[in-house]
């Protein structure tokens, strides 16, 4: 029955993403002229809405049912330690995003910026109400689906009882999990990024037991990046010209 439930959120997910479609449709189909750019001006507002539901009804979907994976029929972190989880989750997630982020620019070869990441910030400054997807609806809606629905259903498939079982379902899990979330935003050049991401809220959810705490780290990240790609945009593009410019001085010396 678990998995019913678990398909149901999946099942959920896929609307939201493809809910704009027959928007679209009669948007185009009533003004044929309409411009790209135009269109998903218009489609923010129901984007937003869209995101909402689904939010409310994955956190429904999830707390209906009784019959809870391995996870989070284990022991659970109680009030202090959550928080402690949370905020060092945080510091976690950037590290091992910075490391992922090196070794995807310098050994890979892949570029800096993520279109992916690029075209969310386009979109919230065209309509702030994204800001709402991007930074709330969107991480609860996502650990849901890819530690809930997905890594946990994986996790439970691959037999518990020693350590060294334990260590591969979470290696399992957690790699398929980050290889769908990755396919999910469409950006293959930053795939060891995602991966990154995976295991760090797969790591938070099996070691506290609570959904909870990846969706808060989650949050708190998308809406730090947020705010330094918005708020302070100005300031970080000063910065970066501020260093290109010590970086051509200090040519001049080597």
């Amino acid at each position: 029955m678990r998995r019913v439930y678990s398909l149901l959120i999946i099942l959920t997910f896929l609307a939201v993403q493809f809910a704009l479609l027959p928007v679209g449709l009669i948007f185009t189909s009533m003004d044929p002229s309409i411009g790209p750019g135009e269109l998903v001006e218009k489609l923010m507002p129901y984007q937003v809405v869209t995101f909402a539901l689904g939010a409310v009804i994955v956190i429904l979907i999830g707390n209906l049912h009784k019959n809870k994976n391995r996870i989070e029929l284990g022991s659970k972190s109680d009030g202090l330690l959550t928080t402690v989880w949370i905020i060092g989750g945080v510091f976690l997630a950037y590290m091992s995003q910075i490391a992922a982020g090196l070794i995807n620019i310098y050994v890979l070869g892949n570029p800096v910026e993520s279109q992916n990441t690029t075209d969310i910030v386009d979109m919230i400054f065209d309509t702030p109400w994204m800001i709402l997807v991007v930074v709330i609806f969107g991480p609860i809606i996502e650990e849901y689906v890819f530690r809930r629905a997905i890594f946990g259903e994986i996790y439970e498939i691959i037999p518990g009882g020693s350590r060294s079982r334990k260590v591969l379902a979470f290696l399992v899990a957690g790699l398929v999990s980050g290889l769908i979330f990755a396919v999910a935003h469409a950006d293959f050049t930053h795939i060891l990024i995602y991966l990154s991401m995976s295991y760090v809220f797969s790591f938070l959810y099996v070691i506290t037991g609570r959904l909870f705490v990846p969706i808060m780290v989650h949050i708190i990240m998308n809406g730090l990046v947020v705010l330094l790609q918005t708020v302070f945009a100005d300031f970080l593009e000063e910065t970066e010209q501020i260093q290109n410019q010590l970086n051509a001085v200090i040519s001049l010396f080597m």
